[in-house]
Parts: structure tokens; C-alpha cells; sequence
């Protein structure tokens, strides 16, 4: 069954408003609760030649092959990780080049670089069948060579060309006018023809400044502005790429949507900033990912980050994903949470509160009525200690990362010891004391074996003697 039919999911970037959508199986889903993947179509997986029209592989600036047929074939891989929905770069018809699929030529019309309309159909279907939603990109702007420019009558859809574009292929692309009731509807009837052919399950539109929806598309609840993509995604960047002082984006308890990400395709990736500071890219990307899963917003994970995909610094040149490549360590920190936040609420819709950030440790909390967690994360580079002295006595903080047990010290406090570059998420539980039954059999163990070495070395020296 769908887990989101219906709903107009947040993507990667940035300024949205709140949201709520209604998922299956009789529960009410909200933003909060999802965790998105995002599929740059063309250079995610190639599983159908037949399409290869203008694929070069020795050219990063052209198609690479991925297609529907590609994406279909992992879905078993992105369900693994734990995601709930999936977000698609731009699926619609382009003008030659337009691997990103920002050259929009026909707003209804699948780009044959991908396959076809029952090849992207299968592909929605497959993910609902794994409970995944199906979210996609809908540019505002459209090709420099599409039909509109020459007629007279679309004179008014249409305004100056992008400016401040963030890479290059965004320039000077002609803007949709959202202020023309004609274009407006266009647009909404865009989506329900997306809905209707391909049963997507929302969308997500890309502007130059996130400001030309109308009031009457009751449907749009964001846009995103690719004039402001790179202030809005750097300040984590900045914080996680290299050790110190943990400073993400203001989170409160209003409610408000906030989506949370390290990279995505106006960015670059977030492996070569590590790179490029000397830094251990996955040690850095564990830091990274627990925080986006944890704090207060909806995580977006740009495609490739769990591998970790290092674009050698060029946006515009996004490298192939090898899924069977990938850093294990770090496919397991994403499905682990992803889990949590499965399986704990506190954490997509509990409330938010900062306890403690000095020096590269930052401690916060997050509660509802029925359950509270700690978040530990250390960003800097040597051992980190924080003392909780907020917390009821009788307690236990057991690690949800790295397995371990903080209990409360004589004084009543909890003593959180960080090792360097780490990150431990704890759920707050009474204190079930010492598990003295496992510690003697363990002991017994030991014993035993202790006993039989001694037994063994024994006759091997009468042996020796005899």
C-alpha cells in the first residue's frame, strides 16, 4: 500500500511550509515522519541499452544511461537502507544534453533517455509495493529551445532568464511566469497528469526564487530557490566537513518544515569538502547523517552519499552511483537511522532541546509523552565529556549506535563520555542494573577455559617428560 498517496513531500533544498499528509494502513503520516532518497535519474543505474541514445561515459557532461528500468532494478537496495520516499530529479522530456533534466521541453511527456511512460509507471508501482513514496522535481523554468518561445500566445507564460544559478546548465533559462493565471494552471494541471499517468505521489518545484506560486494552487505547499540553494545547504556543510564547534540551523518546536541535507545536485558533493580538508570522508559523514536524522526537519539524502560519492569538487559533473561498491560502515549508520526513526516518534515530531554544546560536543533531546532520547554528537577531535544533571534519578541511557550504558554517578548526574569524532543516540530507560546472570556465564566461560588450557599445557609437559 502507498505510505504517502497523495502528499506533497518536502525535497532536498530549502524554504518551505509546514505540512501534513495522510498515510496508509489508517495512520496519519506527517513530513516529519519521512526520510527521503533523491535519484539523480541519469546517473543512478543503466539497466536498459536500448535508450543509449546519447550516452557517453567519457564525458561527464553527457547522459550516463540511467533510467527507469535502472531504478526499478534497486529498489530492493533503497528499501534496504530504510527510506520512505524517493525523490526523482526532473523525469520530463528535454532538449539534447539535458542529463539533469532541468531543459524541460514537454512538461508532459517522459524524457527517452529514461524509457518510457510504462516503464516509469512500473517503477511508481514497484515502489508502492515496498511502501515507498515517489516524489517528483517539477522545474519552473523550461529549455532554452522550447516550443513557447516562438509562439505568440505564450508570449505572457514566460519571464527574463534565470539569474544567480548555482551551476552553470541553470543559466539564463527562461522562468516560468506564475503570476499568469494561464501558466498557473498549466502547472497544476501538469501535476494531475503526473498523478494520473504515473501515480506519483507528490512533487516538489524548483524556482529561481521560491516566490512565484499563486495563492489559488492550493496543492503547492514549497518551492525551492536555486538562488539561495548554496546559502541554505552550507552552514552544515561548514560545520561537519572538518572538526570544531557545532553550530547547524536554528530548530525550535513551532512545527515549522525544515529540511535537513549535506548535499544534493546545486551543491556538490559533501565527500569532497571532507577531502578537501584532509578529513576521513566517512567518519565525517557519520557525524553528519546522525545529526540530519535527529534534529527537528525531514532528512534528504542525496544519492550515492552512503557509498560516499566524491564529485572531485564539479557539481556538474555527478559521478555514476556503484551500489555494490559502497562503504559498509556507512550503509549501516543510514539503516540504522533510518530505523530509529521508524521506530521511535520522539524523534521525527518529539520536542527539541539543546542541553549542552561546547567545544565540539553538542547533547540535545528529544521527547514526547511517551518516550525521551539523548543525541550525543562529538565533532571535534580529541575524548569530550558532558555532565547531565537535568535527568530523575534511577535511570539509564542505553546507546542506540554503539551499545553502550550510561548509568547515573553518585552525585546524580550522567556522565556522557564521547570519543573523539563520535555520535551515540540514547533512549532513556530505568535502570535494569547489571546483568548479573550474563556476567557469570561470561565468567564461567572464561573459567572453564582457563582450567582447560592449564589441563592441556599439564600433559603436554608429562608428555614431553615421559
Amino acid at each position: 500500500m502507498k505510505k504517502a498517496a497523495g502528499i506533497l513531500l518536502l525535497l532536498p533544498f530549502f524554504l518551505l511550509n509546514s505540512m501534513v499528509s495522510t498515510a496508509g494502513e489508517g495512520e496519519e503520516r506527517r513530513w516529519q515522519d519521512e526520510s527521503v532518497y533523491y535519484i539523480a535519474v541519469d546517473r543512478f543505474f543503466n539497466s536498459d541499452r536500448s535508450n543509449d541514445e546519447q550516452v557517453d561515459v567519457e564525458d561527464p557532461q553527457a547522459y550516463q544511461g540511467g533510467d527507469f528500468a535502472g531504478m526499478t532494478s534497486q529498489l530492493d537496495y533503497i528499501e534496504e537502507l530504510g527510506f520512505t520516499t524517493i525523490q526523482l530529479s526532473p523525469v520530463m522530456a528535454n532538449a539534447p544534453g539535458g542529463f539533469h533534466g532541468f531543459w524541460v521541453t514537454d512538461f508532459r511527456a517522459v524524457e527517452e533517455q529514461y524509457g518510457t511512460m510504462e516503464e516509469m509507471r512500473a517503477f511508481v508501482q514497484e515502489a508502492h509495493d515496498r511502501d515507498l513514496s515517489v516524489v517528483l522535481d517539477l522545474p519552473l523554468f523550461t529549455a532554452a529551445e522550447h516550443p513557447w518561445l516562438e509562439d505568440e500566445t505564450k508570449s505572457s507564460w514566460l519571464k527574463e532568464g534565470v539569474t544567480e544559478a548555482p551551476v552553470s546548465w541553470l543559466d539564463d533559462l527562461p522562468q516560468l511566469n506564475m503570476d499568469n493565471k494561464e501558466t498557473a494552471a498549466y502547472i497544476k494541471e501538469t501535476m494531475n497528469f503526473w498523478m494520473e499517468e504515473a501515480e506519483v505521489d507528490g512533487f516538489h518545484l524548483v524556482s529561481q526564487t521560491g516566490l512565484e506560486m499563486t495563492e489559488d494552487l492550493d496543492d503547492i505547499l514549497y518551492t525551492t530557490s536555486v538562488a539561495d540553494s548554496k546559502e541554505f545547504s552550507q552552514p552544515l556543510r561548514d560545520v561537519f566537513a572538518a572538526p570544531g564547534a557545532v553550530k547547524g540551523k536554528a530548530v525550535d518546536n513551532s512545527g515549522e518544515a525544515v529540511v535537513q541535507h549535506l548535499d544534493g545536485p546545486f551543491t556538490g558533493r559533501f565527500t569532497h569538502e571532507a577531502v578537501e580538508n584532509g578529513q576521513n570522508p566517512i567518519t565525517r559523514w557519520r557525524l553528519g547523517l546522525t545529526y540530519i536524522f535527529t534534529t527537528p526537519g525531514l532528512p534528504v539524502v542525496y544519492y550515492g552519499s552512503e557509498t560516499p560519492l566524491d564529485d572531485g569538487g564539479n557539481p556538474e559533473a555527478a559521478p555514476m552511483i556503484n551500489v555494490k561498491a559502497g562503504n559498509e560502515e556507512l550503509k549501516q549508520r543510514v539503516e540504522k537511522l533510518t530505523s530509529m526513526r521508524e521506530q521511535y516518534p520522539a524523534i521525527t515530531r518529539g520536542d527539541y532541546e539543546e542541553l549542552y554544546n561546547d567545544n565540539g560536543l553538542i547533547v540535545f533531546e528529544r521527547s514526547d509523552e511517551e518516550e525521551s532520547l539523548i543525541v550525543a554528537i562529538n565533532n571535534a577531535s580529541e575524548t569530550k565529556t558532558a555532565e547531565l544533571d537535568h535527568l530523575d534519578s534511577g535511570l539509564q541511557l542505553r546507546g542506540l549506535l554503539q551499545d553502550g550504558v550510561v548509568r547515573e554517578q553518585s552525585d546524580g548526574t550522567y556522565r556522557l563520555a564521547m570519543d573523539r569524532e563520535t555520535a551515540d543516540v540514547f533512549i532513556m530507560e530505568e535502570d535494569s542494573g547489571y546483568n548479573w546472570l550474563f556476567i557469570g556465564f561470561v565468567g564461567g566461560v572464561l573459567l572453564l577455559f582457563t582450567v582447560a588450557v592449564i589441563i592441556l599445557s599439564r600433559k603436554s609437559r608429562s608428555s614431553e617428560k615421559a
